[in-house]
């Protein structure tokens, strides 16, 4: 690519991306030490296509190997740009990377190989699904506030009906019965208001 084997190692080592490159067979030839911390190894010899010890999408499914960006580009010649990849390490850890992957040409325009680029954006993923995540809570919030606001109202309304009720002298045993099991109901509600209160002020 850029002269001899040493020079190419030193060229891709500068590069402020993790870069991989493979012959027309999809064997990786080539790659710098910003992938091999990407991967959290450096590839087998005979690897194909990629030095990670699995690619996973964004849905959590495993890619196989004949079916990864580089495969593709092997196979139809076509660069597969901005996907988005789960990369796991041999220790278990996964990063999330966006991968760009082109084809290698000859000068007379033959096959010659795939470079792919890694970008990792796993803090950025992070951080989008925080976002997310406070997104929905603001969300819970709101309806929380809503609720307790529509509920203040009738159960105001149902306690002061007990009150009334509870000085009438006149009510049955059974009718007192039922004014207690709407008291201890009317306790729940009243928590129930007070934690979803809470939570759209803690939100």
């Amino acid at each position: 690519m850029f002269g001899d084997q040493q020079s190419q190692k030193k060229f891709l080592d500068q590069l402020p991306v993790a870069v991989c490159v493979c012959d027309r067979q999809g064997q990786v030839t080539e790659f710098n030490r910003q992938a091999a911390e990407l991967w959290g190894q450096e590839p087998e010899a005979g690897a194909r296509f990629c030095g990670a010890a699995r690619l996973y999408d964004l849905r959590g499914r495993l890619v196989e190997p004949d079916l990864s960006p580089v495969a593709c580009v092997l196979r139809f010649a076509t660069a597969q740009r901005n996907v988005e990849l789960v990369i796991e390490r041999p220790d278990g850890g996964r990063v999330t990377v966006l991968s760009n992957t082109a084809p290698q040409f000859s000068v007379d325009g033959g096959l010659l190989g795939a470079m792919e680029v890694f970008h990792d954006i796993t803090e950025r993923r992070w951080s989008e699904e925080a976002r997310r995540v406070s997104e929905r809570l603001c969300t819970s919030a709101r309806v929380a506030s809503q609720v307790t606001e529509q509920l203040r109202k009738p159960l105001h309304s149902v306690t002061s009906l007990l009150d009334i009720l509870r000085q009438d002298g006149n009510l049955s045993a059974e009718a007192r019965t039922c004014m207690e099991l709407i008291e201890q109901e009317l306790l729940c509600f009243d928590q129930l208001s007070r934690e979803m209160v809470h939570l759209s002020t803690a939100a």
